[in-house]
């Protein structure tokens, strides 16, 4: 027997045992392959393990998850076990000796909880204000405050600011978890029609607290397993990140020698031909040589916009409110999203958060990430700002809930010119200078994408610069 991470609020600490069989399930959930399979097969340890549904009930409450069934519970955990499963420095979950006071507790809340969570969803039967599933959910964690309190002498109070709200308020739980307990405890028979041996559920949980008593010995890996794969994720995205850096900054060194040498041909085009224009009087041939100088300027502005790229102007950094310099790139940006019955909004506090940087630079930036949100929606959608402050560091995001971008053209988003119009994103040089101001801050853009679930940018800067 191991333990989970800790929970910890204001009032303490709380600590939780991990069953053994519940380790070994989560070991094999972080390096599997198949995402539906492992969904499944977490599920079905979640519910068979009450104390593990409980802590990941609390940590997903963070998030503000409200679950309305186990199977909600397994989606979220195998989406974010890898972050979750985190003990603290020096700790490794483990072990539990097997005559720890909380030990024999939490046992006992498996066995009353398996109780309640087969009796509840059979007593739905007879109500239909909720779903089996959410009642066996409630059943489950039936007894979560009881055990929590076996580590926190203060008592209910304490108790109750570690537990989500909803979890904690006894006065919501459904009707059928309520005749659960009463028939547990003996105070009122079975319903009619309700074909359940109480006997033969007793037995079943009596089974299910066995087997979360029994050992397994892959279950000390779980902790150095979660952390030796977040180092290797980590160096994954570092290498990912610099390939991507050097990448650009090749591609900048590319664009500063050709912008150089396609400018000079370029004046001379555009030079005879407005030369030509002026003394032209045949209407199809000014139409012609004004064609000729329109095309030539509109390429004198694509290499601008290279040269930009690979030469911008260094910053000039002032003090500057985070949330205020959002709010004015929202304002600035309103007209296209309103066009497209986009709603574009800031989330978060009101500040201040002071940031080192140069205003105009930053706001071009951001400025091009919401019209790159703008066309990646085309319509009906919602957009939103949010800055937070980090440690020595100042976050920026940019989040839509467009179609997303699908893997393949997330490495090339940020290169000049690129086109992912299958992806709704435009073709310029938006992005491509986005970042390289940030870059040039000192900062860096991370992008949280997938397809049909919408994107975020992520600006990260350093709070003051030397």
């Amino acid at each position: 027997m191991h333990r989970l991470p800790p929970l910890c609020r204001e009032s303490g600490q709380f600590v939780l045992p991990l069953a053994d069989r519940s380790a070994a399930a989560l070991g094999e959930l972080l390096l599997g392959r198949d995402p539906a399979r492992e969904v499944t097969a977490l599920a079905a340890t979640l519910a068979d393990d009450p104390a593990l549904l409980l802590w990941a009930v609390i940590t997903a409450s963070r998030e503000g998850l409200v679950p309305e069934s186990v199977d909600d519970v397994a989606h979220w955990l195998a989406g974010r076990a890898l972050a979750v499963l985190d003990w603290p420095e020096g700790t490794d979950g483990g072990p539990l000796g097997r005559d720890d006071p909380l030990l024999e507790a939490v046992a006992a809340h498996v066995l009353q909880s398996l109780v309640l969570g087969d009796l509840a969803a059979h007593l739905t039967e007879t109500d239909g204000s909720v779903k089996p599933e959410k009642a066996a959910l409630w059943g489950l964690l039936g007894y979560g405050a009881e055990t929590l309190g076996t580590t926190e002498p203060e008592g209910a109070e304490a108790i109750r600011n570690v537990l989500p709200s909803w979890l904690a308020d006894r006065e919501a739980e459904p009707d059928a978890l309520r005749r659960a307990r009463a028939v547990v405890a003996a105070e009122k028979p079975l319903p009619d029609g309700i074909e359940l041996d109480l006997d033969a559920c007793r037995a079943r949980a009596e089974q299910g607290r066995r087997r979360w008593l029994s050992a397994d010995r892959r279950a000390g890996w779980l902790a150095r397993l979660a952390e030796n794969l977040r180092r290797l994720r980590a160096l994954e995205d570092e290498f990912q990140h610099r390939v991507e850096a050097e990448k650009l900054e090749a591609m900048a060194e590319f664009a500063a020698g050709a912008g150089h040498e396609i400018n000079n041909p370029l004046t001379v085009i555009a030079g005879r031909a407005q030369l030509y224009l002026r003394d032209e009087g045949d209407p199809e041939k000014r139409r012609a040589l004004a064609l000729i100088s329109a095309q030539a300027m509109r390429v004198h502005e694509m290499i601008a916009d290279l040269m930009l790229f690979a030469r911008p102007p260094e910053p000039e950094p002032e003090r500057i409110d985070a949330v205020e310099l959002l709010d004015r790139v929202i304002e600035q940006s309103r007209p296209d999203a309103a066009a497209r019955e986009i709603a574009l909004r800031r989330t978060g506090g009101e500040g201040p958060i002071p940031l080192t940087a140069d205003p105009t630079q930053l706001t071009v930036a951001l400025r091009a990430l919401c019209r790159n949100a703008v066309e990646a929606m085309g319509g009906e959608g919602t957009i939103e700002l949010r800055a937070e402050q980090r440690g020595g560091e100042v976050l920026l995001r940019v989040a839509d809930d467009g179609p997303g971008i699908p893997p393949e053209e997330r490495r090339h988003i940020f290169d000049p010119y690129y086109s992912a119009r299958q992806a709704g994103r435009g073709l310029g040089m938006g992005l491509s200078k986005a970042w390289r101001i940030v870059t040039n801050h000192g900062g860096r853009i991370d992008v949280d994408s997938e397809p049909g679930e919408g994107t975020v940018f992520t600006i990260t800067l350093p709070r003051s610069r030397p």
